[in-house]
């Protein structure tokens, strides 16, 4: 097959698209049957070769249209010479990619990791959660009762604006697409509610490697300070929905040798920094900044607990991660994260979504023992395979 992947991010890029994108491209290229051609966005134009297939990048310092132009014009250019579009989006990649691959009669399968509009409901937010009076970065959305507008909500609800026409655009490049890739039930749930078949969306997990090897657990511990702490891990985005700062919060109603440790950076982390300070417990909360994955693997095995308390999660890969270092896990019990217990039922506990009461007996309780590591339901041969079975039902 003759195959462009058309994504909005690819390495160096940092993010789950770039990792994924990147590692369906080497492995379809590496196989010899198939011919791979990327193109995706980046600092600024350039065109390179890569693991045996031409990368294409349009470059982001430009006016939205301009860039969209662009990038649809590398679609056309590239789609020509093959069989099938496979988008990693809806929106930035999506419109301009759909219009090309309809524009030269070329199929299009779609990859949808979550829901484009909702995210950028809530980061647009002027109102904190909790110093509504205050707006900045890391503020939620929120409804007039004070509470988050969550994903499962704001499918129900109108929207105008920015966030109407992102809902719109997201829901007809969708229902363009021959077929849609989800990794998880939950967000294949999400999809059918913007109108497209069930029979047109499968679910297929991001498959997941080995983690490195590295540092015991005690060595690890002795390596990060933390021998004498109960260390809490997280890791996460940090964006509104993702909770940190409601485990921050807890912290002082905590064991004083309790210390959260978030791995992650995003537009909240100033927010979550100012409350660890403001509520006196910053010595007990570490932010390690964004890590590389044999990084955190070290960290899985220090760790203690596992703890993610989200209001949204489409599947979480880091809990998978951390179940294969046998790592317990509390998590909440929104999205994907009730697939994660179906899995590995002996590993994760489903807390209600920021429910003070249910976490805090939780943490202060004993907390579940670490396990022999989980080895995962799906690898990164078999998401391939899957992968190329819906790629060629579209031919």
């Amino acid at each position: 097959m003759r195959i462009l992947l058309a994504t909005g991010i690819y390495p160096p890029d940092a993010g789950g698209p770039a990792t994924y994108t990147r590692a369906m491209a080497r492995a379809l290229a590496s196989s010899g049957q198939h011919q791979v051609q990327v193109v995706a966005y980046g600092e600024a134009d350039s065109m390179d070769e890569q693991d045996g297939y031409p990368v294409e990048r349009i470059g982001r310092g430009r006016d939205v249209l301009t860039r969209y132009w662009n990038y649809f014009v590398a679609v056309v250019r590239r789609a020509q010479s093959s069989d099938v579009v496979y988008l990693q989006g809806p929106v930035s990649e999506g419109l301009p990619g759909t219009l090309a691959a309809l524009l030269v009669a070329k199929p299009t399968v779609m990859k949808i990791v979550g829901d484009y509009a909702w995210e950028m409901f809530m980061q647009s937010a002027s109102v904190m959660a909790d110093e509504k009076e205050t707006p900045a970065v890391g503020a939620h959305r929120m409804r007039p009762d004070g509470h988050a507008e969550l994903l499962d909500e704001f499918l129900t609800r109108h929207h105008k604006g920015k966030i109407w026409w992102l809902k719109k655009i997201e829901r007809l490049t969708a229902k363009r697409a021959k077929q849609i890739i989800v990794p998880s039930q939950y967000l294949k749930d999400v999809v059918v509610k913007w109108g497209v078949s069930p029979d047109r969306i499968t679910v297929v997990y991001n498959g997941m490697e080995p983690l490195h090897e590295g540092r015991n657990r005690d060595q690890a511990r002795v390596a990060f300070g933390v021998s004498d702490k109960r260390v809490l891990l997280t890791v996460v985005r940090a964006v509104p929905w993702k909770g940190g700062d409601f485990i921050i919060r807890l912290l002082a109603d905590l064991p004083a040798d309790t210390l959260f440790v978030i791995a992650g950076d995003g537009p909240s982390l100033p927010f979550w920094k100012s409350e660890a300070e403001r509520l006196n417990v910053a010595d007990r909360v570490r932010f390690v900044g964004r890590l590389q994955r044999a990084d955190l693997a070290e960290w899985y095995r220090a760790a203690d607990l596992f703890v993610l308390a989200t209001g949204y999660e489409g599947f979480s890969h880091v809990a998978v991660e951390a179940a294969m270092a046998g790592l317990s896990m509390y998590m909440s019990d929104k999205g994907g994260n009730v697939e994660t217990h179906a899995m590995f039922p002996h590993l994760v506990k489903l807390l209600p979504y920021q429910d003070r009461d249910a976490w805090l007996n939780a943490l202060k309780g004993t907390w579940m023992p670490r396990q022999t590591p989980a080895v995962p339901p799906f690898d990164h041969p078999q998401m391939v395979a899957a992968t190329m079975d819906i790629l060629k039902k579209v031919l």
